[in-house]
């Protein structure tokens, strides 16, 4: 894939994924949005399965005009990420675990070290 992988501090990567790599017909914008000082305003999309159960809401957004320092993120645009869980994510055959706290999507890998910003406070590791 020609996925994206971003870095911001005290944060473990965030992965964007090229909107050709994702079955778009399976996703429905909803009303939730998040602002990042960095990316701007993110939107967010429910995942309906073609199975017509278990919806899935909010756990996938977007960036469809991002901002930031000199366009830093402009690449990141209708890109979209997922946070882990409730579906499994790999990086290199490595099962992810998912950022501490429900805001901040990064992926954490074995390889990441240090303390991880989320949560109610700082996660040391």
């Amino acid at each position: 894939t020609s996925a994206l992988r971003i870095l911001e501090t005290g944060h473990p990567p965030t992965y964007y994924i090229p909107p050709n790599d994702v079955k778009q017909e399976y996703l429905k914008h909803n009303t939730k949005s998040t602002y990042c000082e960095y990316k701007g305003l993110a939107t967010y999309y429910d995942f309906n399965p073609p199975d017509g159960q278990s919806v899935v809401t909010s756990r996938i957004w977007s960036y469809g005009n991002p901002s930031g320092t000199n366009g830093k993120y402009g690449d990141v645009k209708d890109y979209f990420s997922f946070y882990v869980g409730p579906w499994d994510c790999y990086v290199n055959e490595e099962k992810v675990e998912a950022q501490p706290g429900d805001f901040y999507g990064g992926w954490k890998t074995k390889n990441i070290e240090g303390k991880v910003n989320g949560g109610s406070g700082a996660w040391s590791l």
